[in-house]
């Protein structure tokens, strides 16, 4: 026999184990009001605006097509083939503004690997990962792009 549960909003009846609907909707729009207040209170505008600009456009494309769309993380560690989905700044823009466009400091990276660095930047020495993926870079091009497969 089924337990039934009320839910907590409208107080229909549901299958324990399960959502209402009308609370996964709520739950969506409140998501998406606390990101509209951090876009238009918190997040650094001139960030928001190279992130927008046609030159970050074509650097980031340029340096995806040059590493092959490959996450370079994952395929350091692991030796496995994963697309990468955007490109992450080694030395960050808050953090040394005149790098922004430097291909040296550009690597390619799947979300998933974007934000386990984020996490081991957090936990640690910031150095050190920063270290990593530069060689990661170098590893990779010694690889592929000295052979002649990745030449641009």
């Amino acid at each position: 026999m089924p337990i039934y549960k009320r839910c907590p909003r409208c107080h229909k009846r549901i299958l324990e184990g399960t959502t209402c609907p009308c609370l996964v909707q709520y739950r969506k729009a409140q998501k998406k009001e606390r990101n509209k207040d951090y876009d238009r209170y918190r997040r650094n505008k001139k960030n928001t605006e190279f992130y927008r600009s046609r030159a970050w456009q074509m650097t980031s494309n340029t340096v995806r097509a040059k590493y092959m769309y490959m996450d370079v993380y994952v395929f350091y560690k692991t030796g496995h083939v994963t697309p990468s989905d955007m490109v992450h700044h080694i030395v960050p823009i808050s953090q040394d503004w005149n790098k922004r466009l430097d291909v040296s400091n550009l690597i390619p990276l799947s979300n998933k690997s974007h934000a386990e660095i984020h996490a081991r930047m957090k936990k640690e020495d910031e150095n050190l990962v920063k270290k990593e993926l530069h060689i990661c870079l170098k590893e990779f091009e010694k690889k592929w792009i000295v052979n002649g497969v990745g030449d641009m």
